[in-house]
């Protein structure tokens, strides 16, 4: 099975606008039209008293030499094989949640800005002015494009929470990056009511940030907490549904610190499984909510979304 070169697959992750995590010289100026795979879906659920919208923003097919950069690529073409999955790109959906906990409106991820979330929202009758707070886990493309226009913050009423350490590295950035570039632009019209955030920080009520460096150099998760019932928002910490739970020392094309990336990504899969965590993560297949199990020296992911 012949597969795009790694340079190929770079240079198509850059041109979807999502390459912020690779060199300048692998990503790519112009950016394509929204590519999709299936149809826009909304799917709510409960955690305890706190209701969780998961809103599937867009979809697109990454190129598999993307998935474990690390590792030859007959062991992933291997991988997929023995799971029916196509061997030459990785369907990928793009979803966020709006979460309602203790009067609090949050949009946890804002997308493209080019999806489907906005539609949808209003569709389940949440409009962009009904929000209270924009939490925001890391700046690649996906999920912080869609807090603004460039020019208009999408969520007029909103405070908008951001990654402390991914904000210092932001702005400390020398050179020439598309994807910071777009981060810091999408930000520009939200920076009157911009707040940072840390490890530890309560973002609203029940929802609790996690560190979870590696992806990038403030990539945050999250623990949603009502009652006795839990959720683990893993943000982009387990990106693909097979190869990162199996694998958990295989790289992403995303993922910028190698051997930080696989220590966070261990440590919140085993946390998963010991404290018996319902898990979502933003790339999973919609609706992106499983459970975490341990699979040998790995671990596997069961779709579950009737949690």
């Amino acid at each position: 099975m012949s597969l795009v070169s790694r340079r190929a697959a770079l240079q198509s992750l850059g041109a979807l606008g999502l390459g912020a995590a690779l060199p300048a010289s692998a990503v790519a100026a112009p950016r394509p039209a929204r590519r999709d795979h299936h149809v826009v879906s909304t799917h709510t659920f409960s955690v305890g008293e706190a209701l969780v919208t998961v809103i599937r923003d867009t979809g697109f097919p990454i190129p598999l030499s993307a998935i474990g950069t690390n590792v030859d690529d007959e062991a992933v073409v291997a991988l997929m094989e023995e799971f029916g999955l196509p061997t030459e790109t990785a369907p990928t959906d793009v979803s966020q949640l709006v979460i309602d906990t203790g009067g609090v409106r949050v949009v946890l991820d804002t997308g493209t800005g080019q999806g489907n979330l906005i539609p949808a929202m209003q569709k389940l009758g949440l409009g962009e002015e009904t929000v209270d707070r924009v939490v925001i886990s890391h700046f690649h493309g996906d999920h912080v494009g869609g807090v603004s226009d460039g020019v208009v913050p999408t969520f007029p009423n909103a405070s908008v929470h951001f990654p402390e350490p991914e904000l210092a590295f932001l702005e400390s950035f020398e050179g020439e990056n598309q994807g910071v570039t777009d981060a810091l632009d999408a930000l520009s019209p939200v920076r009157n009511v911009l707040e940072t955030y840390d490890d530890g920080d309560e973002l609203a009520p029940g929802l609790t940030a996690v560190a979870a460096h590696g992806h990038t150099p403030g990539h945050m998760v999250f623990v949603l907490e009502s009652g006795d019932a839990r959720l683990m928002i893993a943000s982009d910490a387990v990106a693909h549904p097979v190869a990162f739970f199996r694998y958990p020392e295989w790289l992403f094309g995303f993922d910028m610190a190698g051997d930080e990336t696989v220590a966070t990504r261990r440590r919140l899969l085993d946390r998963a499984v010991d404290e018996k965590l319902p898990f979502f993560a933003s790339h999973m297949p919609f609706p992106g909510v499983g459970r975490v199990s341990r699979d040998g020296g790995g671990f596997r992911y069961t779709p579950a979304p009737m949690l």
